[in-house]
């Protein structure tokens, strides 16, 4: 399948804490649609967590629980969510914590996990831009001049998640990666190392939410 005639789900989910397996749930959910270089939200919807909404996820998101108490359930939407994926490739800014969470809520709700290709920006960017000292959403935004409103809200991260993913799969292209099979193949190569100067150099984390 041609990169450009593949459908990609680009998600991200705010969530009422980080801690999947201690019970926090979804509380904020988008899928925007690329399709050979056009972007559409297909769903951006505030989602009752049933749950309190931790400190640290309140101040950076800026939800509060009076914005959620009168929103629909996940299994109000889980059928929503899953058509908005659909057959598409499941793309997420380190993808693994928007799937887990997301599969999780769709299992409770349907009985169903959720199944799909996957692609996270993350890593593509690690094997396709070797030289970035960082991979975080905003480095990657500055990288390519993408402008982020909403930041850590589930909208605004995916819409610029989608426009990251327009240029890196230009880039890709342009390195002889025309499909979807060829694009697999180049995220499991070994990653290249940067070549670090000898020069001292500040010390820098790639916090990569």
């Amino acid at each position: 399948m041609e990169l450009k005639s593949t459908g990609f789900a680009v998600v991200d989910v705010e969530t009422t804490g980080s801690g999947l397996n201690r019970g926090d749930r979804v509380m904020e959910v988008a899928v925007v649609h690329l399709d050979d270089g056009d972007t559409t939200t297909a769903l951006e919807m505030l989602i009752d967590p049933q749950r309190p909404v931790s400190r640290f996820s309140e101040r950076l998101t800026g939800i509060t629980w009076a914005m959620l108490h009168e929103a629909p359930t996940f299994a109000d939407i889980a059928e929503r969510v899953r058509d908005a994926i659909g057959d598409r490739v499941f793309v997420a800014h380190n993808m693994r914590f928007d799937w887990r969470f997301l599969s999780m809520e769709m299992q409770r709700a349907t009985g169903k996990p959720l199944r799909a290709e996957r692609l996270c920006t993350v890593k593509f960017a690690r094997r396709l831009l070797p030289h970035l000292m960082r991979r975080n959403l905003d480095a990657l935004a500055w990288h390519y001049d993408v402008s982020i409103i909403g930041r850590h809200r589930a909208g605004g991260d995916a819409r610029a998640t989608a426009r990251v993913l327009q240029y890196m799969l230009a880039d890709a292209r342009r390195h002889d990666i025309d499909s979807w099979g060829q694009l697999v193949a180049f995220l499991r190569q070994p990653r290249p190392r940067p070549r670090w100067s000898a020069m001292p150099q500040p010390v820098t984390v790639d916090a990569t939410a």
